[in-house]
């Protein structure tokens, strides 16, 4: 998000939480200077943005207007359909490295750790008709307690790094790489 649309968000949050905020709290939440969220509103209100209005002599108060909400409004459907096409992509790929691990003669997926996306992997699972299963503590996994031979294992990306080293030398995918670079689908 540019830095306009995150400052025009962070004003219209504040302002919804504090209808009266004053320039010095809108400055502190937006974590700028008094005199640098002076200039950004100068520049709101000539976009038509944001609304002054004159409380009292010394009071201003601030308010968004339909053109600031519209603003705001589009740039949230543009982050909206990025994100869908990434994770469009990010399922494609995965529903990929499944197939291919099923081909492989995998059975069952198991991912090791946290993943913010592991529905994906739970849902490419039960459309390929395999297996599904999370181990949530990636420490439990040892040289003692191998990776199963009918397993493709994957490393979630909310492992810290002592625990993906580990997994990444026992055989796991990552599940970052995974996503990121394409040619690991074929690496059993």
């Amino acid at each position: 998000m540019n830095t306009d649309a995150a400052t025009l968000q962070n004003i219209a949050d504040t302002l919804k939480q504090n209808p009266m905020a004053s320039q010095r709290v809108l400055a502190e939440n937006a974590g700028i200077s008094i005199g640098l969220l002076n200039a950004i509103l100068k520049r709101f209100v000539e976009r038509g943005w944001i609304m002054l209005t004159n409380v009292n002599k010394r009071k201003l108060a601030y308010a968004l207007t339909d053109a600031g909400i519209a603003e705001l409004t589009a740039r949230s459907r543009k982050f909206a359909k990025r994100t869908f096409e990434i994770a469009n992509r990010y399922n494609e790929v995965i529903f990929k490295a499944v197939s291919e691990a099923k081909a492989a003669g995998k059975t069952k997926v198991v991912l090791y750790g946290n993943s913010y996306i592991k529905f994906l992997l739970e849902y490419s699972c039960r459309a390929n008709g395999m297996d599904f299963e999370i181990q949530p503590d990636p420490k439990m996994l040892d040289k003692k307690h191998l990776i199963e031979e009918n397993s493709f294992c994957i490393a979630g990306e909310m492992n810290d790094e002592d625990s993906l080293e580990k997994l990444l030398s026992l055989g796991c995918v990552s599940l970052m790489s995974l996503v990121e670079d394409m040619s690991v689908c074929g690496s059993f």
